[in-house]
């Protein structure tokens, strides 16, 4: 699967990059949301990882404007915001699920399975 990780944590995106690319998918890596947003506009991909809390732009944000723009490839929240409410709020911005951190890299690999075409 290719796939599109948006995520600015240095530790999360390299344990992230190389439990996926073991697997063998290709990851496309973005750190901040605008890069992650165009990326998500002008590429195929067959699934976003997106962390919700990312500098320039929110995951929730990204999410949002990809829905607006008719993008249709799953998404993936991987964040550590878990308080009452923010499950909720990403499923309604555009996330077709919604992990939270800290995610290991067995349980990183079964949800990107649940996608796999």
């Amino acid at each position: 699967m290719k796939l599109l990780l948006i995520d600015d944590e240095p530790m999360n995106v390299e344990l992230f990059v190389d439990s996926l690319e073991a697997s063998g998918h290709s990851v496309a890596v973005e750190r901040d949301g605008p890069g992650g947003l165009a990326r998500g506009l002008h590429e195929e991909f067959d699934l976003i990882l997106l962390d919700v809390q990312l500098p320039g732009a929110s995951g929730l944000q990204v999410a949002s404007a990809l829905r607006a723009a008719s993008v249709r490839t799953p998404i993936l929240a991987l964040t550590s915001s878990a308080m009452e409410g923010d499950a909720e709020r990403g499923l309604a911005a555009g996330f077709d699920e919604y992990l939270t951190k800290p995610i290991s890299p067995t349980r990183l690999r079964a949800a990107v399975a649940r996608y796999a075409k």
